[in-house]
């Protein structure tokens, strides 16, 4: 199966400019181990955000189709900078009806800790096939890892909605414990939700 490129937007994570986290080094594994794409980007302002996602949905990047959202979270919202941040309907609104076939994975703390409505809302707005992310803060060490091993997951079946579900299941039964301590959420297209336990600092 031809690999499914990955389109990566992340904040910065430390106040201090020194200090250099980043989820790349996942990314650069996954092409040089898998053959898997990746366009990495830093974003520091939310109109920076707009910009390359709108970037993302051109037919362009339509090999790309997995956009891997990494910034720190509140329930709800991505946080773009102390004065910035972009709630998921504002996000809807940028993406609407630009999602066919793709995917979302919001790599940020509690993101996905909001009634499950405003979810599925997202996803018929946007046309998105589904999108993944936590309930919870999680401790950024782990979830980095489980993050590479679901972006593989995403890998291994085809984007449509059978192939979403075979995708979910494979998560849920091979990753359960690390699934289970970052309280991570699967919500798809076809309201098909995978929901797990709990866990500490996106």
């Amino acid at each position: 199966m031809r690999t499914k490129g990955i389109f990566c937007l992340e904040g910065h994570w430390e106040k201090r400019l020194n200090r250099k986290s980043t989820v790349e080094p996942i990314l650069n594994l996954l092409e040089k181990q898998e053959k898997i794409r990746y366009i990495h980007h830093k974003c520091a302002t939310k109109e920076e955000v707009t910009y390359l996602l709108l970037k993302w949905t051109q037919s362009t990047y339509k090999s790309y189709p997995i956009l891997y959202f990494a910034f720190h979270g509140r329930p709800g919202e991505f946080q773009i900078n102390t004065n910035e941040t972009l709630e998921l309907g504002e996000l809807a609104d940028v993406l609407e009806n630009k999602c066919r076939n793709r995917f979302m994975f919001f790599a940020a703390c509690q993101v996905l800790s909001i009634p499950k409505r405003r979810i599925t809302d997202l996803l018929k707005k946007t046309k998105s096939l589904g999108v993944c992310g936590y309930n919870s803060e999680v401790d950024w060490m782990l979830s980095t890892a489980f993050e590479l091993l679901v972006l593989f997951a995403l890998q291994n079946d085809s984007f449509d909605a059978k192939g979403m579900n075979l995708i979910r299941n494979k998560i849920r039964n091979d990753y359960t414990k690390v699934s289970d301590a970052l309280d991570f959420k699967m919500v798809t297209k076809n309201d098909s939700v995978m929901k797990s336990g709990k866990n500490n600092a996106r």
